[in-house]
């Protein structure tokens, strides 16, 4: 779609964020935010916690393109809030690996290794490709902390990981933060030493494989779009040509880069960079008052652009070029502008961090009530399921657990039996000894046959004085044993230390199932079983 196409607000939101997606994929960012939020808008009316995280997930990584670098911090902090409530890993570790290369850019280079460091563990031995970008913006962290041989190290692991997967043209990213890293720690070497200790490391990294430089139809992993990491490429060769003495190179790649990017969409890390190598080949000719000009504009757009690692940049390089005009004071008042810097990114960087404690401290306090709701859940379900008198099984557990009894049994060949008890003349005993009596005659006989059962087997209260036992594998003969003992046990109890003289006989039936049973079946030949038994034993009394 192009940058003017219509905004389907009527599609599903999960086409949205899809179609999102390959927007910011292929650079065109206004579409993907538009996009976007109103997949935020549609996952908000559906209470989709999930898709309101993914939602802002692509809003910070548009930002991020865009240099909106504290827009692009808060939705990603509120991504990972919400991918971390809802259990999503995979969703939480790309939010962290997209707020790790925010918070580097920010300045808070320590914040971005931990945060790119979180996203590794949730990605190891899972997840390739989310590592891989993990430990791609980890190496960057580290390179913004000056710790450049970390940085070399998680960038190649990153390469490696991306590479074992095929996915060649995505390698390009963190060859290029390779590159840069390299950059940096030659032009912290200048800055400390007063002059390049070695280009090697740097010159190391140009060659880069046939199929890295491949046309790129299809980039899946890449965050950013390929026409941009391959323009900071081309810039980091640029650098090289210049510190290497070949000035007219470093200019016409610097020059391409320009046409490039006023030809397409606004890529302010790009245009950074542009300025920055200008500002060097102007020092390399000792063009004094071009390379202060461009160092200055670095600032400012560095400063327009949230790009605080760009903007300390600017600080050290207008220090040496003023050093190296012996305008001292001037070098001084630069140095004392970084101090102020990095003062205010401490500061800033404390209220970041308490502002983190406060979100993992309500996301455990969701966990926790999430999960006493499920808890109460459970409870009010097995309430559900339970007879409140005498603590067995009810009829609507009965209902749910029979058809899969029945199942399995013609799976297995098994054989189940129920037994159907039934008190004899219970009216007579609530009129006679008062209906707390007869619960406790109910508790009991309940009692009795929970005694019965084995494991598997499911002893019921139906209702009012009717039982069942479900025996789920017997034999014929067993079963009637089972149902004999019970009988049994119920006319030799004790009924008498409930009340002085009562007396209770209960009525058994018997049924086993058939391959064409239901419940409702089944339990009928049972009930006939029980009144069989009952007028047989009461013709017997009579």
């Amino acid at each position: 779609m192009s940058p003017t196409a219509p905004i389907p607000f009527e599609a599903p939101h999960n086409t949205l964020l899809h179609q999102a997606q390959a927007a910011l994929q292929r650079g065109d960012v206004d579409y993907s935010q538009a996009l976007s939020k109103s997949a935020l808008l549609h996952a908000q009316r559906r209470s989709d916690a999930g898709g309101q995280a993914r939602a802002l997930l692509y809003l910070s990584q548009g930002d991020r393109q865009m240099s909106r670098m504290r827009r692009a911090r808060e939705t990603a902090q509120r991504a990972v809030y919400l991918f971390q409530t809802e259990g999503d890993a995979t969703g939480e570790a790309e939010a962290l690996t997209t707020l790790s290369h925010v918070l580097s850019v920010m300045g808070h280079s320590g914040e971005g290794v931990e945060a790119a460091l979180l996203a590794i563990k949730l990605c190891e031995n899972r997840d390739p490709i989310g590592e891989a970008l993990a430990r791609n913006y980890l190496g960057v962290a580290y390179a913004h902390s000056q710790s450049f041989d970390k940085a070399a190290e998680a960038l190649h692991q990153s390469i490696r990981l991306l590479e074992a997967e095929a996915l060649w043209p995505e390698s390009c990213l963190p060859r290029f933060h390779l590159r840069a890293a390299e950059l940096q720690r030659c032009f912290f070497d200048r800055y400390y030493h007063g002059a390049f200790v070695t280009l090697e490391p740097l010159q190391a990294t140009r060659d880069l494989p046939e199929l890295a430089t491949s046309s790129a139809s299809n980039v899946r992993a890449l965050q950013c779009p390929y026409r941009k990491t391959r323009a900071l490429l081309e810039l980091s060769f640029g650098f090289e040509s210049c510190w290497s003495g070949d000035l007219e190179d470093a200019a016409r790649r610097a020059d391409a880069v320009c046409a490039s990017v006023e030809k397409g969409t606004d890529q302010p890390s790009v245009r950074l960079m542009e300025i920055w190598l200008r500002a060097e080949i102007a020092w390399a000719q000792q063009d004094w008052l071009n390379a202060e000009s461009h160092a200055q504009r670095l600032q400012q757009l560095a400063l327009r652009a949230e790009n605080e690692h760009l903007r300390a940049t600017s600080h050290l390089l207008l220090a040496q070029l003023y050093s190296a005009q012996a305008k001292d004071a001037l070098a001084q008042t630069q140095l004392r502008l970084l101090k102020m810097q990095e003062t205010h990114l401490r500061n800033e960087s404390l209220h970041s961090r308490e502002e983190r404690v406060e979100w993992q401290l309500r996301a455990r306090a969701v966990h926790a009530a999430s999960r006493q709701l499920e808890q109460e859940a459970r409870r009010l379900e097995q309430l559900a399921l339970q007879d409140a008198l005498t603590g067995l099984y009810n009829r609507r557990h009965l209902e749910q657990m029979v058809p899969g009894i029945l199942a399995r049994a013609r799976e297995r060949g098994l054989t189940p039996a129920m037994a159907f008890v039934d008190v004899d003349h219970f009216k007579r005993v609530n009129d006679r000894f008062s209906h707390s009596v007869g619960d406790e005659v109910l508790k009991a006989l309940a009692h009795i046959l929970s005694s019965f059962v084995r494991e598997g087997d499911v002893p019921v209260r139906l209702g009012g004085d009717e039982f069942v036992v479900v025996f789920t594998h017997v034999d014929a003969h067993s079963a009637q044993a089972l149902v004999a003992r019970i009988h049994k046990a119920v006319n030799e109890f004790d009924w008498g230390h409930l009340r002085d003289g009562l007396e209770v006989t209960a009525s058994c039936g018997l049924a086993l199932a058939q391959p064409q049973d239901t419940l409702e079946s089944w339990l009928h030949r049972c009930d006939l079983s029980m009144y069989v038994e009952k007028d047989s034993r009461h013709q017997d009394l009579a």
